[in-house]
């Protein structure tokens, strides 16, 4: 990119930071490699993307809100980014890259929560709706996506949140991750070589169990950590809180996985207690090593 537009973008995106941020920014060494990277990545979107200025202000309006913006500039999904705000201006082609990039990819998930395609259909329907449409007084929701994380993994969340609503409205139960492993064992699932063999179906079960009684958010935490192997801050970026408060959320969930496996296990076997504590100190530690094989599987 000629150094002319490179620092006529830059300004663009370090104006719409505003102060203090953008001080701070303009001291950070790699601020232009890693600026002109996100425009050239923009620009890859060819006949779909946005005008470069106006990426660059969109930029700078998402990086005021990081804690810490050349981390977040030097991890950015630069083409995420403005695939979304491309879908948010109305530009031609951006609808039908969306499509084909990210909702069509979401079947796969959505199956395990719904088989029938018909299902899918409408659940894609809800969300189109969801992320593009104005709302009062505010942008499309898309235009709030801020390029931590794949922009595929973001509207996934939006998209399992809106599958789970729409069962429940039908009254129907969900089908959670864990029972659609308890049906078809996943491989590289609970590894339980080190426990007798005699215990391993129990234990397999309350771990599944465990993982079913687990609310959506919860389950959706440890998969984004543990399959789809996102860091704190990326996380934290789409919950919209703190990388502290998820380290935190994320430890609890971890106990109270422990917690609720260990209570299956006792109403299923019938161990004096210094049994099922050795037991449990057998597990522990392993269970977040089985959660890629429960709450992953085929995408």
């Amino acid at each position: 990119m000629a150094a002319s537009r490179l620092d006529a973008s830059l300004e663009v995106m370090l104006h719409a930071m505003g102060e203090p941020g953008a001080s701070c920014l303009r001291a950070w060494p790699r601020l232009g490699e890693a600026v002109s990277r996100a425009l050239d990545e923009a620009a890859s979107l060819q006949g779909a993307a946005p005008e470069p200025r106006a990426f660059a202000r969109h930029l700078g309006t998402q990086l005021a809100r990081a804690e810490e913006p050349g981390l977040v500039l030097e991890r950015l999904h630069a083409r995420d980014l403005a695939l979304a705000l491309a879908c948010g201006q109305g530009l031609a082609g951006a609808d039908a890259r969306l499509e084909q990039e990210v909702l069509q990819k979401l079947r796969v998930p959505l199956a395990r929560i719904h088989p029938s395609p018909a299902f899918a259909d409408e659940v894609l329907q809800a969300l189109r709706a969801n992320l593009l449409m104005p709302r009062e007084d505010a942008p499309p929701r898309l235009l709030g996506y801020a390029g931590v994380g794949s922009l595929l993994h973001w509207v996934n969340i939006t998209a399992v949140r809106l599958a789970l609503r729409m069962r429940k409205a039908q009254g129907e139960e969900s089908l959670v991750e864990a029972e659609v492993l308890a049906a078809h064992p996943a491989p590289g699932g609970l590894e339980l070589s080190f426990i007798r063999e005699d215990s391993r179906a129990h234990v397999r079960a309350a771990f599944v169990r465990a993982v079913a009684s687990l609310d959506d958010e919860d389950r959706e935490v440890l998969r984004l950590h543990f399959v789809e192997r996102l860091s704190l801050e990326q996380m934290g970026a789409l919950f919209g809180l703190h990388k502290s408060t998820l380290s935190r959320r994320l430890s609890g969930v971890q106990a109270l996985l422990e917690k609720r496996t260990r209570r299956v296990l006792s109403e299923r076997l019938s161990l004096r207690e210094e049994e099922l504590e050795s037991l449990m100190r057998a597990i522990h530690g392993r269970l977040d090593l089985s959660l890629s094989g429960l709450l992953g599987g085929p995408r």
